[in-house]
């Protein structure tokens, strides 16, 4: 998983702090335990989906209907 592949997130090329790594490992592990998907890929998608409807909760953004 990510903390294993310290190279993954220049793949990307983004730099992700160590703190941030560990985090996403943590989520990768629960989400293989929940028979969800793992992928760095998947974690940041799930990320900006759950901070996209935090910001139309509060308000801060409307919702975009697509």
């Amino acid at each position: 998983m990510v903390k294993d592949h310290p190279d993954a997130p220049k793949q990307f090329g983004i730099r992700i702090s160590d703190e941030v790594m560990e985090l996403v490992a943590e989520i990768q592990e629960y989400r293989k335990l929940n028979s969800q998907p793992f992928t760095l890929a998947a974690v940041v998608e799930s990320a900006i989906q759950c901070h996209y409807a935090r910001l139309v909760k509060e308000g801060a953004i409307e919702e975009d209907v697509l």
